[in-house]
């Protein structure tokens, strides 16, 4: 892995777009192309599975072995037949002469031969139409889990409205969401410097300062994009990337972005044993739109709070000094 950043993708959703679709093939090498249930019938049915209702990989194996077993039998008894013809001595009246009975033979076999790669063809296109219907079976199954949890992340969050426990809820969802081992949430705090509010898996990060512009989160607040690092980061590519004490081979930096307004940055790092893709980054990015819709509410709800206090006691202010006024 070289350690260079993957930018930002557009949201999922929960079909395969004409850009999922090639993301698919991609990642796992197989044309997502949607096959329809009659064309795998169809290819089913002329391979000779038409008792099967449902087809799959394991049948097709089983009539390829069939196909070639007996495509080994029609060999042996036509080898046997060409050496039988080839030991007959037929009489003088005889119609049929050995040589006519070896060009028949050798004619079945090759016809015979024809049908062993035609069926073999179809079988081929079958195991690929099948494989592309589990491809994208899983892709829609990982779509909806993901929606899911989106969806149970989106509650969570707008459940609360004070600002630490919004970002523990951020910061615990992400890490369930992408299977984290270690993340962060860094906050804007000036408009030129980010700082470290929450961490988990390295808490020695809480409090870290980073510039904007400045290593892998400042420079996904400086351009809003999110990314996938994959390996160990390059300090060229980053100027001003602090090192770190935990190794990280794979992880993602997201901004935390609503309505045009820059409030930080989501960390989230893989385990040793876990690499992140696009679609990952895809699912975080969404997450993220959330999130930081979640912490721009939860600072409205201070500022209401605290304006409500000012009031409040200012009321109580005026009431003391009309109180003392009309004492005197």
């Amino acid at each position: 892995m070289d350690g260079s950043p993957h930018p930002a993708i557009p949201p999922l959703s929960l079909g395969l777009e004409p850009a999922d679709r090639e993301v698919v093939k991609r990642e796992t090498g197989v044309d997502a192309t949607d096959p329809s249930v009659e064309e795998i019938k169809r290819e089913a049915r002329v391979v000779g599975l038409r008792g099967v209702s449902t087809p799959s990989l394991e049948s097709i194996e089983r009539r390829r072995l069939q196909l070639w077993a007996l495509t080994v039998f029609i060999l042996l008894a036509v080898s046997i037949g060409v050496a039988l013809v080839s030991t007959w001595r037929p009489g003088t009246k005889s119609i049929v002469t050995p040589t006519a009975l070896r060009i028949g033979v050798v004619l079945l076999a090759i016809g015979f031969g024809v049908y062993a790669i035609e069926k073999e063809l179809h079988l081929h296109r079958l195991a690929r139409l099948l494989t592309d219907q589990r491809v994208l079976t899983t892709a829609l199954t990982n779509r909806l889990h993901e929606m899911s949890l989106l969806l149970e992340a989106g509650k969570a969050m707008n459940s609360v409205l004070e600002l630490p426990a919004v970002l523990e809820t951020i910061l615990r969802s992400a890490m369930d969401l992408l299977s984290g081992e270690s993340g962060s949430i860094m906050l804007l705090e000036t408009s030129d410097d980010l700082v470290a509010v929450l961490a988990r898996g390295n808490d020695i990060a809480v409090g870290m300062r980073v510039r904007v512009g400045s290593g892998i989160a400042g420079r996904v607040a400086a351009t809003r994009e999110a990314l996938l690092i994959e390996g160990q980061a390059d300090p060229l590519q980053f100027p001003g990337l602090t090192p770190r004490e935990q190794q990280v081979v794979s992880a993602l930096s997201i901004p935390l972005v609503s309505r045009d307004k820059l409030f930080g940055v989501l960390n989230v790092n893989a385990g040793p044993d876990r690499r992140y893709t696009v679609y990952d980054l895809q699912a975080a990015s969404l997450f993220a739109e959330q999130a930081a819709g979640a912490i721009a509410n939860a600072r409205l709800y201070e500022t209401e709070r605290m304006h409500a206090l000012r009031a409040e006691l200012g009321k109580e202010f005026g009431a003391l000094h009309a109180e003392a006024a009309s004492d005197l």
